[in-house]
């Protein structure tokens, strides 16, 4: 089983990263919009964790930013009518963090926004997998610990007509250039706003 992709990234498109190892193999990995705004430029160093998805027409390589997101990915794909494309879709629509407590909180209507998801899928989501994540909490939490500044300026970003993962991507690439500066949310935008351009 393939588990982690370490190697230069040689081409990145918003739901997929090519991966040229020292070994002379190039891997293609399909990624969620999160995982597209946090890979750096073409030609560095890149690691992203992944999972090999073997069907009968097809083997697919999907990649992630951490194993948090990589298991949560897996245990999607375990509830009754979640493939591969759908599992990366809602991993694409929300941060782990929220999805974990949309599905433990049964929180239909949020996952509902996610495309390919209607109400009977949203239930059976919620309903096989609420009791399953208890383990997720802890991590997604300190994974990724909410704020309103990130949360208000990622809302305004996807207003704008940007995909919650490259809102999500350039909010915190902002924050982690400023290391403790004062962040305002005007501020906050305006620099997401001009990486995204």
């Amino acid at each position: 089983m393939i588990s982690r992709i370490r190697g230069i990234l040689v081409h990145k498109e918003i739901d997929r990263a090519e991966v040229a190892t020292r070994s002379g193999v190039t891997y293609e990995l399909l990624i969620p919009g999160s995982v597209f705004a946090a890979l750096p430029g073409v030609g560095d160093e890149v690691e992203l964790c992944a999972a090999l998805v073997a069907r009968e027409d097809s083997i697919e390589l999907f990649g992630f930013q951490d194993e948090l997101e990589r298991q949560l990915f897996l245990r999607l794909r375990s509830a009754s009518g979640v493939g591969p494309r759908l599992a990366l879709t809602l991993l694409s629509a929300m941060s782990a963090g929220q999805l974990v407590e949309a599905i433990r909180g049964r929180d239909l209507g949020r996952l509902q926004m996610v495309s390919g998801v209607g109400r009977k899928k949203a239930e059976r989501i919620a309903v096989e997998l609420a009791d399953k994540l208890e383990d997720m909490v802890a991590a997604a939490t300190a994974v990724e610990p909410e704020s309103a500044l990130v949360e208000s300026a990622v809302a305004a970003l996807v207003a704008l007509g940007y995909s919650r993962g490259e809102a999500e991507g350039a909010v915190r690439n902002v924050l982690r250039n400023r290391d403790g500066a004062e962040q305002g949310l005007e501020s906050v935008v305006r620099e997401a706003l001009a990486a995204l351009s």
